[in-house]
Protein backbone atom coordinates (compact mmCIF):
# COMPACT_ATOMS: atom_id res chain seq x y z
CA UNK A 1 0.00 0.00 0.00
CA UNK A 2 3.15 2.29 0.88
CA UNK A 3 4.49 2.00 -2.49
CA UNK A 4 1.00 2.65 -4.23
CA UNK A 5 0.66 5.59 -2.36
CA UNK A 6 4.41 6.99 -3.36
CA UNK A 7 3.46 5.94 -7.19
CA UNK A 8 -0.03 7.59 -6.97
CA UNK A 9 0.68 10.77 -4.88
CA UNK A 10 2.38 12.61 -7.02
CA UNK A 11 0.07 12.24 -9.94
CA UNK A 12 -2.96 12.91 -7.77
CA UNK A 13 -1.39 16.01 -6.64
CA UNK A 14 -0.85 16.95 -10.38
CA UNK A 15 -4.63 15.77 -11.53
CA UNK A 16 -6.26 18.70 -9.68
CA UNK A 17 -3.76 21.77 -10.92
CA UNK A 18 -6.33 23.17 -13.24
CA UNK A 19 -8.49 23.79 -10.07
CA UNK A 20 -6.45 26.42 -8.72
CA UNK A 21 -8.20 29.61 -8.32
CA UNK A 22 -5.50 31.69 -6.69
CA UNK A 23 -4.61 32.89 -10.57
CA UNK A 24 -8.06 35.20 -11.06
CA UNK A 25 -10.38 32.10 -11.23
CA UNK A 26 -12.31 33.31 -8.30
CA UNK A 27 -12.51 36.64 -10.98
CA UNK A 28 -14.38 34.17 -13.78
CA UNK A 29 -16.87 32.73 -11.58
CA UNK A 30 -17.81 35.75 -9.79
CA UNK A 31 -18.16 37.41 -13.59
CA UNK A 32 -20.27 34.42 -14.58
CA UNK A 33 -22.69 34.82 -11.99
CA UNK A 34 -23.59 38.46 -12.24
CA UNK A 35 -23.92 37.91 -16.21
CA UNK A 36 -26.33 34.80 -15.31
CA UNK A 37 -28.27 36.84 -12.87
CA UNK A 38 -28.25 39.91 -15.69
CA UNK A 39 -29.54 37.35 -18.05
CA UNK A 40 -32.24 35.53 -15.41
CA UNK A 41 -33.78 38.82 -14.33
CA UNK A 42 -34.03 40.46 -18.35
CA UNK A 43 -35.64 37.37 -19.33
CA UNK A 44 -38.45 37.34 -16.07
CA UNK A 45 -38.90 41.14 -17.15
CA UNK A 46 -39.41 40.40 -20.80
CA UNK A 47 -41.98 37.24 -19.63
CA UNK A 48 -43.65 39.52 -17.27
CA UNK A 49 -44.30 42.74 -20.04
CA UNK A 50 -44.99 40.17 -22.37
CA UNK A 51 -47.72 38.34 -21.26
CA UNK A 52 -48.98 40.78 -18.44
CA UNK A 53 -48.46 44.09 -19.96
CA UNK A 54 -52.51 44.57 -20.78
CA UNK A 55 -53.03 43.86 -17.21
CA UNK A 56 -50.62 45.98 -15.26
CA UNK A 57 -51.93 48.83 -17.43
CA UNK A 58 -55.82 48.59 -16.50
CA UNK A 59 -57.66 50.96 -14.08
CA UNK A 60 -55.02 53.32 -14.54
CA UNK A 61 -56.83 55.60 -17.07
CA UNK A 62 -55.47 54.44 -20.23
CA UNK A 63 -58.50 52.61 -21.67
CA UNK A 64 -60.82 55.37 -21.54
CA UNK A 65 -64.42 55.55 -23.30
CA UNK A 66 -64.87 57.87 -26.22
CA UNK A 67 -66.89 59.73 -23.51
CA UNK A 68 -64.67 60.18 -20.74
CA UNK A 69 -62.14 61.28 -23.87
CA UNK A 70 -65.06 63.93 -25.12
CA UNK A 71 -65.95 65.03 -21.25
CA UNK A 72 -61.66 65.42 -20.26
CA UNK A 73 -61.22 67.70 -23.72
CA UNK A 74 -64.84 69.50 -22.76
CA UNK A 75 -63.68 70.34 -19.36
CA UNK A 76 -59.92 71.43 -20.88
CA UNK A 77 -61.41 73.75 -23.22
CA UNK A 78 -60.31 71.86 -26.56
CA UNK A 79 -63.89 71.62 -27.17
CA UNK A 80 -66.69 73.71 -27.75
CA UNK A 81 -70.08 73.23 -26.01
CA UNK A 82 -71.75 72.18 -29.43
CA UNK A 83 -69.15 70.15 -30.00
CA UNK A 84 -69.40 68.24 -27.12
CA UNK A 85 -73.05 67.71 -27.67
CA UNK A 86 -73.33 66.81 -31.37
CA UNK A 87 -70.06 64.63 -30.11
CA UNK A 88 -72.22 63.34 -27.54
CA UNK A 89 -75.48 62.67 -29.51
CA UNK A 90 -73.17 60.71 -32.30
CA UNK A 91 -71.89 58.59 -29.22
Amino acid sequence: MAQFLAIAAPALSRMYDHMDFDGGGWFWIMLMMIIGAIIVVLVVYLLIRAFYHGELTRGTGVHETPMDIAKRRYAAGEITREEFEKIKNDL
